[in-house]
């Protein structure tokens, strides 16, 4: 057999049998878990792996799959300066906040055991009303004055 032949043959089992191993980790993967929760575990690892490492927005991060196609990602770093501006009376604040507490309860309830660490352990606001807050923040995002792709009107439509 010529030298280019025998090369040529190689090439093609090696990306043959590639191509089929390829083929069964996209099998199993699919089979067993779906997209949205492996890149939450993905990220999840990551994060922790970097807050580990003294990353502090990685150690506010909370990931949570919302379906098999759908991820969202949060950030629990307001809480330290939206809770004492919400104590002080700021309602934007206190808005923002009560839409947080209700996507990471909502989480919490989904067994997400970082959002449950977050819902127990806050800050969260001394005194507040969250569902009227909640729908103060709605009524916000529909006027404007919330951005539509500030992360408090994209977790209330998720809500």
């Amino acid at each position: 057999m010529p030298v280019k032949s025998r090369d040529y043959a190689a090439a093609s089992v090696g990306e043959i049998a590639g191509l089929l191993a390829l083929a069964i980790v996209l099998v199993v993967a699919c089979g067993c878990t779906p997209q949205a929760q492996q890149f939450v575990d993905k990220i999840r690892v990551e994060s922790t792996e970097k807050c580990n490492e003294g990353n502090q927005a990685a150690c506010h991060t909370i990931v949570q799959a919302l379906s098999d196609t759908k991820v969202a990602i949060e950030s629990t770093a307001p809480l330290e300066t939206q809770t004492p501006a919400c104590n002080a009376g700021k309602q934007d604040a206190c808005q923002q906040l009560a839409v947080l507490h209700g996507e990471l309860s909502s989480w919490c309830s989904m067994g997400n055991g970082q959002a449950c660490a977050a819902v127990n352990t806050g800050p969260w606001p001394a005194k507040w009303d969250e569902p009227a807050l909640i729908d103060a923040a709605k009524l916000t995002c529909l006027s404007g004055h919330f951005k539509p792709d500030s992360s408090t009107c994209q977790a209330l439509q998720m809500m």
